[in-house]
């Protein structure tokens, strides 16, 4: 697969996935929904911050294509190893995301499945396909390619 085509792919999973998240959260309680899209735009710009900003691929050639995007109207990092700050940033991101609608989702077992389905899916396309190549060598993500 090619590193743009599975940036793409990447990116429509975790829309996939997300998209069932909101449309589960939101058919039970507006508030909860609109809390947890306000929780996705935040977490991307904290992940953006935290983790691609440090990226040296971020000027252009992110196959992660929207996030590398979003690091440009954010404060330039100098590329390096991630502090314990930038790890949180990824805690918040991977609780933050997944773990807020498992109340709701677990009520639905096939969305439930699904979810988890895509989720896995883009965690596993993401190191094996859109980060083949990446130079940066303090990402966790690039260390998981050499996986596949």
């Amino acid at each position: 697969m090619r590193k743009r085509l599975a940036g793409y792919v990447v990116n429509f999973l975790m829309l996939a996935y997300l998209g069932i998240g909101v449309w589960v959260v939101m058919r039970t309680s507006i508030f909860w929904g609109v809390l947890y899209i306000v929780l996705i735009g935040l977490s991307f710009v904290v992940v953006a911050y935290a983790w691609c900003a440090k990226c040296p691929c971020r000027s252009g050639v992110c196959t992660h294509i929207w996030v590398g995007k979003i690091t440009k109207f954010l404060p330039r990092r100098k590329p390096g190893k991630y502090t314990t700050g930038d790890w949180m940033g990824q805690v918040i991101y991977l609780l933050g995301l997944h773990l807020l609608p498992q109340y709701w989702l677990w009520q639905d077992k096939v969305l439930f499945a699904l979810f988890w389905v895509l989720a896995l899916a883009t965690f596993l396309v993401g190191p094996l396909y859109a980060c083949k190549g990446c130079p940066n060598k303090h990402c966790y993500v690039g260390q998981l390619r050499s996986v596949g």
